[in-house]
């Protein structure tokens, strides 16, 4: 188990704001920064991008339904999202793609060569990975958004 630096940290905060914002996802306010011993993720949705190569682990997002119905009708160009089906879980995990794959081109420029998984997206409590995690809880104006960053570097 290893602290990640917080430049590397700050790398993937970074890139999460933007891709946000890049969709119109306004008003992003980081609320709660908790440690985990590992990753485990206990809210309604989550999708997890698993990386591999100088950089190990998994980046979650994980939010309520009433989020991920929000995030996915904007990341499907507004079209009403009434329950989480096929089409929805593969918004919101190409969202969490865009996040991760941006950030493994960031990171990349610090001499970290890593590639990433497609995304998984779970309707259940579980844990991911044994990595000591960071949890960064932000509220949006699409409602609440838990950043989780499980990696060793």
């Amino acid at each position: 188990m290893s602290i990640m630096d917080v430049k590397y940290i700050n790398t993937i905060l970074e890139t999460f704001n933007v891709t946000l914002e890049q969709f119109g996802v306004n008003n992003i306010k980081r609320c709660n920064i908790q440690k985990k011993d590992k990753m485990y993720l206990n809210l309604d949705l989550s999708t997890i991008v698993c990386f591999q190569g100088a950089v190990q682990g998994d980046v979650a997002l994980s939010m309520p339904l009433d989020t991920a119905k929000k995030l996915a009708s904007i990341m499907m160009m507004g079209m009403s999202i009434t329950s989480i089906d096929d089409m929805a879980k593969s918004a919101i995990g190409e969202l969490s793609s865009m996040i991760a794959g941006s950030s493994a081109t960031k990171l990349s420029s610090f001499g970290l060569s890593t590639k990433i998984n497609p995304p998984r997206v779970i309707l259940e409590n579980a844990e991911i990975n044994s990595f000591e995690t960071l949890a960064i809880d932000f509220d949006t104006d699409l409602g609440k958004i838990e950043l989780n960053i499980g990696l060793n570097i």
